[in-house]
């Protein structure tokens, strides 16, 4: 975005000073534009730059409670590099600022972290995002505001730095924000319940997931997930709710109805698999609520995996929040295709959906797609689009997770290999046929993945 432009359109309004951007970069989300304090001169008037040195010095000083003599002392003093300021468009009505600070803020998080949260890695708490200071030019202009105010130390995080935000989701983001309160689509009202109920759903994910008690010396005391899985489940179900809305009388079919297309399940036994984790994570909620027998917390229908329905379950909400944005036409797809999921930049349909497929039901799919595809000569797009997707599947499967160092949550259990070879080997044989007259198969080794074939040998060769 242009300086000029910046200048012109938006106006500061607050500061977050534990939230820093990492390369002092800034985050444009529709109406609002998270910048690094540092560089005050693009985004704010030239007029007002005095006035804003002025306060983040004097504001920046941490103190902490002394004795009554004494006062306050002074303990650190932040760094205008470790403070993220927050820009909003003139145009938003004075009355919904704040309610759109909550709702930009939300949606940061959600696009600083959903990639680590998508692929099971430690995430950053949101407790930085939620503390933040005045600062409009009119609140800093004013001297006597601010001149006594200062940060408790009580109060203080440790500083949050952004490293990594999709800026494709920022984008859906913000025009998702611009629709809402813009003031000016009171033709687009459904829409925009759509809208808020995305955001609703991301705000149940962040503010109940996540809480923990901590261990401060990090060794004499363990506090496993587990003591906390009965609230995430209950605030995971909550957000699933919201963002589908979901009929609450029968929320297990609806919700069944409601996914089933986002996976393009189609298939008889995976599609089995998806039913009985939908049906078992909705028990678990109804137990949790009402009491009774907690059932077994971990998924254990498919015999290659032991995985949490929690784990599962967040998955399966971050690529869902993808999906809509998609169907709402503020996000694409890295393909166009009608026969298998969309796939976004780091959001990959095939980390949910491996988890309802086999080893030996892939081969067997595979093996006989490719029967019609060569034997057959059948010429249909879906077959080919199903083959794509499925070795994408096997291969994903053994590189995360036969091959790979996956994660303790996530146990695969291998099919012994003589229970593959079957299938393993009419694939190979099939593909052999196949290379023998290469020319007429020409569309079927463009879909396959290059790697397939490799991956296939050496997991029978093991």
């Amino acid at each position: 975005m242009k300086t000029v432009e910046t200048i012109k359109n938006f106006e500061i309004y607050a500061c977050l000073p534990f939230v820093e951007l990492a390369e002092n970069s800034s985050i444009h989300i529709g109406p609002v534009i998270f910048w690094p304090a540092t560089r005050y001169a693009e985004f704010i008037h030239s007029d007002f730059h005095p006035t804003f040195q002025a306060y983040v010095n004097s504001i920046a000083q941490v103190k902490a409670k002394s004795d009554e003599k004494r006062g306050f002392v002074n303990t650190v003093k932040l760094d205008l590099q470790g403070t993220t300021c927050i820009s909003i468009e003139k145009n938003v009505p004075d009355q919904e600022k704040e309610q759109l600070i909550v709702d930009s803020l939300y949606l940061l998080y959600f696009a600083c972290t959903f990639r680590n949260l998508y692929y099971n890695n430690e995430i950053p708490a949101f407790g930085a995002f939620k503390k933040m200071i005045p600062a409009s030019i009119g609140f800093m202009h004013y001297k006597p505001n601010w001149e006594h105010l200062h940060i408790k130390e009580t109060d203080r995080e440790e500083t949050v730095c952004i490293h990594l935000f999709d800026q494709e989701i920022c984008k859906g983001f913000g025009q998702m924000l611009s629709v809402i309160y813009s003031g000016e689509n009171l033709e687009k009202d459904d829409r925009i319940k759509d809208y808020k109920r995305l955001i609703r759903a991301i705000r149940y994910l962040i503010d109940g997931f996540f809480q923990r008690f901590i261990n401060l010396f990090e060794k004499g005391l363990h506090f496993p997930d587990i003591i906390f899985e009965p609230e995430d489940v209950i605030f995971l179900a909550s957000s699933f709710e919201a963002l589908f809305d979901i009929n609450d009388r029968q929320a297990s079919s609806d919700f069944k109805q409601k996914l089933r297309p986002l996976l393009h399940l189609k298939y008889s036994r995976p599609l089995e698999l998806f039913w009985k984790w939908v049906d078992d994570f909705f028990e678990v909620r109804r137990k949790i609520v009402h009491g009774g027998s907690t059932p077994d917390p971990i998924f254990r229908l498919n015999p290659n995996f032991e995985i949490s329905h929690i784990l599962i379950g967040i998955k399966l909400f971050i690529y869902s929040v993808y999906y809509q944005l998609y169907k709402y036409d503020l996000l694409n797809s890295k393909s166009v295709d009608p026969y298998t999921p969309p796939d976004f930049k780091w959001i990959h349909p095939e980390e949910i959906l491996l988890f309802f497929w086999t080893e030996n039901n892939l081969l067997r799919k595979l093996s006989l797609f490719l029967a019609r595809i060569i034997e057959e000569k059948v010429d249909h797009e879906e077959f080919f689009s199903d083959v794509h997707l499925l070795a994408n599947l096997f291969i994903s499967m053994q590189e995360r997770y036969y091959q790979g160092n996956y994660q303790k949550e996530i146990k695969f259990i291998p099919t012994h290999q003589r229970d593959l070879s079957g299938y393993a080997n009419q694939i190979l044989d099939l593909l052999d046929i196949a290379s023998e007259n290469k020319a007429n198969y020409e569309r079927l080794f463009d879909t396959l993945p290059s790697k397939f074939i490799s991956t296939l040998k050496h997991r029978l060769n093991e």
